[in-house]
């Protein structure tokens, strides 16, 4: 059977995010740390300017914030590793990672030269989904649901290949199916028995999630610095307090002023 260590010398972690999101890096952090203590990847974290201390993950500064896929692509380039596995910083872990499933999986996506293997669970199995065991099976040609940016592992090349500058997150995942047709998906079934279970998402609008903040209580993580406001229902109030935390996050950004933020720390 195989180990994850077999892996580490080609596959690498990337964390998608910027220095907007900084407060999210804590909390993201306690839970890789809490429920992956021993994973053997390198782990890297997309940053812009904000200087980083951790023992847990490396940061990659890709500069001024320009869009998501530019800044992917700067960081990718920067990954020596034949192929990553895609995180967000709103992905809280919520248990702990199942190291021999997810070592066979990546073992089965190896051996079959996969472009991606999404590792969450879909929200709809097409008519033509072609289930390949009770965990996984083969995205149809045709899908529209080609390249999810949930927890995915990629062959480094074809996420390369898939960017397009200018476009974000969303637009990778509405446009970028087209750019993958002719290769090879795959997709967990359900969400009940993916290997690395976590919470998506942390953070919704740009605010943060009742989810979240219940995770994070129960964990005794304080959320630091507390710049983003909890997600209301109504429209008006998010787009009231998504203008607050504006302000907040531009105070927050000039009070680190070049100070390192120490992700490792979770609470005051």
């Amino acid at each position: 059977m195989p180990e994850l260590k077999d892996f580490a010398g080609s596959v690498a972690i990337v964390v998608s995010s910027c220095d907007a999101f900084f407060d999210a890096w804590r909390p993201f952090v306690f839970f890789f740390r809490k429920y992956w203590p021993d994973c053997p990847f390198r782990s890297h974290l997309i940053v812009n300017r904000l200087k980083v201390r951790s023992d847990v993950v490396v940061p990659i500064n890709v500069g001024p914030d320009r869009d998501w896929a530019a800044n992917m692509a700067v960081a990718l380039e920067q990954i020596p590793h034949s192929h990553v596995l895609y995180l967000q910083e709103d992905y809280f872990l919520t248990g702990p990672v199942k190291t021999e499933q997810l070592a066979a999986d990546i073992e089965y996506a190896f051996e079959k030269d996969a472009a991606s293997f999404c590792l969450y669970g879909r929200s709809r199995l097409e008519d033509n989904f072609e289930p390949l065991n009770d965990r996984f099976g083969v995205v149809p040609r045709d899908s529209d649901g080609r390249t999810r940016l949930q927890v995915t592992l990629w062959k480094k090349s074809v996420l390369q290949s898939a960017l397009r500058p200018g476009e974000n997150a969303w637009d990778m995942e509405a446009r970028a199916s087209e750019r993958t047709r002719d290769l090879l998906a795959l997709s967990y079934r359900r969400q009940d028995n993916v290997p690395i279970p976590y919470l998506m998402s942390a953070i919704s609008r740009r605010l943060w999630t009742r989810e979240a903040i219940e995770l994070c209580r129960k964990a005794s993580v304080t959320i630091e610095p507390r710049i983003r406001s909890e997600l209301p229902e109504v429209a008006w109030r998010r787009r009231f307090r998504r203008g607050i935390d504006r302000v907040r996050l531009s105070l927050a950004l000039a009070k680190q002023n070049g100070t390192p933020v120490d992700v490792d720390s979770f609470t005051n």
